[in-house]
């Protein structure tokens, strides 16, 4: 038969039992907000990773001097990172669309599934002309020279004895970069990229080649890495 103290120690156990948690207890309030905390997170990392941009992609493969048809052209959700969002031709409403490839052309051949890049979109006008191909070092040219780019080309004499003021020549002027072919590529080594631009003046060829075999060329770009 219990005792008297085992019956009121019982009696505490089953009053314990009986009673509500307390909201207000530091273990509860830290269980709470741990919740909290991973809910927030939790919707923060779906956030960052769903988060895409709409851009445009090429139905079908285009060659350098077609004109730019809309039907070229498929909307597609792509995830990009910082300045890539810039690099790419954001898809827009019908007419934006149709008076961006009003009287544009393919500034450089694409294949069918390729996002756009926003610089391969180029004026028919502007487009007329020669491509010349150059070579040159790395450390003569920015390092983030692209597609699209203005640059005025210079030489300057092997000789670096020369020290004449007047010895480096401008031999063509705000011409436009069509092709920027990297290291280890038929048009690049460790030290030189292949660069491609378009010279609308095709009188000015004869002057610039020669002067392009009797020193170094050295790219200067106009209007910053924005252009």
């Amino acid at each position: 038969m219990p005792t008297r103290t085992q019956r009121t120690v019982s009696a505490r156990a089953d009053t314990r039992r009986l009673q509500r948690p307390s909201w207000t207890h530091p273990r509860a309030l830290g269980g709470v907000a741990l919740v909290a905390v991973c809910v927030v997170l939790g919707g923060l990392l779906v956030a960052r990773v769903s988060e895409t941009t709409e851009v445009w992609a090429l139905r079908a493969d285009v060659r350098a001097g077609e004109p730019v048809e809309v039907g070229d052209l498929v909307p597609v959700d792509v995830r990009l990172v910082g300045e890539a969002r810039s690099r790419y031709l954001a898809a827009g409403g019908a007419d934006a669309l149709a008076s961006r490839v009003t009287s544009a052309v393919w500034g450089r051949d694409l294949v069918a599934g390729e996002l756009v890049p926003a610089a391969a979109l180029v004026d028919a006008a502007a487009a007329e002309g020669v491509e010349l191909p150059l070579q040159v070092a790395h450390a003569s040219q920015p390092p983030d020279l692209r597609e699209g780019h203005r640059v005025d080309v210079w030489v300057a004499p092997d000789d670096a004895a020369s020290e004449r003021a007047d010895a480096a020549r401008r031999v063509l002027e705000d011409v436009v970069v069509v092709a920027v072919h990297g290291s280890g590529t038929a048009w690049g080594d460790a030290t030189t990229r292949g660069v491609v631009v378009r010279v609308v003046d095709e009188s000015l060829l004869p002057r610039a080649l020669a002067a392009l075999g009797s020193g170094s060329v050295t790219l200067v770009r106009r209007g910053g890495a924005a252009s």
